[in-house]
């Protein structure tokens, strides 16, 4: 992550609500709500994110639970649970990593 408009949720972290930034976010603890930015989203694997992600660019290592993620490019690591929708534009997944729900990919 750049240096310049960035959000880090540590671990220990509950954040309830919607989030909108222009910067990267990573998120090492757990957010129940919206996620709205123009750059990047990285959830680790102690992060959890339960709720809505419209983003550029996510990549997924944690817990995810959402109505749905919009983005323009998703890559779901080995350690990687999602549940949810998917709306992209390109998508990587990793052997090992669980997604459970739909996928549909932008035109």
């Amino acid at each position: 992550m750049s240096e310049s408009n960035n959000c880090y949720i540590a671990s220990g972290t509950i954040i309830r609500g919607t989030i909108t930034s222009n910067g990267d976010i990573r998120v090492d603890g757990v957010i129940s709500g919206t996620v709205n930015t123009q750059g990047r989203l990285i959830v680790g694997e102690a992060g959890a994110v339960d709720g809505e992600l419209v983003t550029n660019f996510a990549e997924i290592a944690g817990k995810m639970e959402l109505k749905k993620i919009d983005s323009q490019s998703v890559r779901f690591t080995s350690t990687a649970r999602f549940k949810g929708d998917i709306e992209v534009n390109s998508i990587e997944v990793e052997p090992g990593a669980q997604i459970e729900g739909h996928i549909s990919m932008k035109k």
